[in-house]
């Protein structure tokens, strides 16, 4: 497949900030590790809470925990969405089955924002994408378009990531284990860290090695290490499509 470059417009943002941020981290034996500002599962409405499955119940708790009210735009992004739900209901048709009318409801791909949106009761909308490998990265362009064209309106980008069933281990290629995070994104200027975004030209302004494409829950699992270390941590710099991507400091970004 052939993608296209796209010039970074010059109505948009020099770089947006992120004002907070909360991530689930799965690890070995279904254990999960919640950190920044993620809500508890408990926060999500129970009449919402029981029509989710692990990814939606990670992603959900994630963009509650940085825009509880409905204030704030939703770009979600996730490369097979809730893909172990998909195969239940395929897996359901094969044998003759009915499928299941709420499991469908659940399976499409912006179920998640969708109860999102109704947990915080919000009517502002939003987008849900799928890019392959470079979901995370397609995710944050979009957001970067949206705070370009609004401003005054902040962005909550959500990615969610969980393995996929075993039988589609032939597809598998970065699994680790399951992600969920959410960034609250501005185009304001603020302390803390920021995106920057620039045109590929094989250039570096920095001496920072910049990531080849990385794959989408690896970025989000370092995006998570870097917001959650120290305030003095180096500059992340990755190559997505055209773009050249830097996360670093606010201060370092203006000055």
């Amino acid at each position: 497949m052939q993608t296209q470059s796209v010039a970074v417009s010059h109505g948009a943002p020099e770089a947006i900030h992120v004002g907070s941020w909360a991530a689930v981290l799965c690890g070995p034996g279904g254990t999960e590790e919640r950190l920044g500002s993620c809500a508890e599962e408990k926060e999500i409405p129970a009449g919402l809470r029981r029509r989710l499955g692990t990814l939606g119940r990670m992603g959900v708790a994630c963009g509650l925990g940085v825009a509880p009210q409905g204030d704030a735009d939703i770009v979600f992004c996730s490369r097979h969405g809730d893909i172990s739900l998909a195969h239940q209901l395929l897996t359901a048709l094969v044998e003759g089955e009915p499928m299941s009318p709420a499991g469908f409801s659940m399976s499409v791909h912006n179920a998640v924002p969708g109860v999102l949106d109704l947990a915080r009761k919000a009517r502002i909308g939003h987008t849900a994408i799928a890019a392959g490998a470079q979901t995370l990265s397609a995710g944050l362009v979009e957001a970067w378009l949206r705070l370009a064209a609004r401003p005054h309106l902040d962005v909550v980008l959500v990615y969610a990531e969980t393995p996929l069933p075993e039988f589609y281990d032939q597809f598998t290629d970065g699994d680790l284990g399951g992600t969920a995070f959410a960034l609250r994104l501005s185009a304001h200027k603020g302390e803390g860290v920021c995106f920057s975004l620039g045109s590929d030209r094989g250039e570096t302004p920095s001496d920072v090695q910049p990531l080849d494409a990385p794959h989408a829950e690896f970025l989000a699992r370092t995006i998570i290490e870097m917001l959650r270390g120290p305030a003095s941590r180096a500059e992340l710099q990755w190559r997505s499509q055209g773009f050249l991507w830097s996360l670093g400091s606010a201060a370092d970004a203006t000055s």
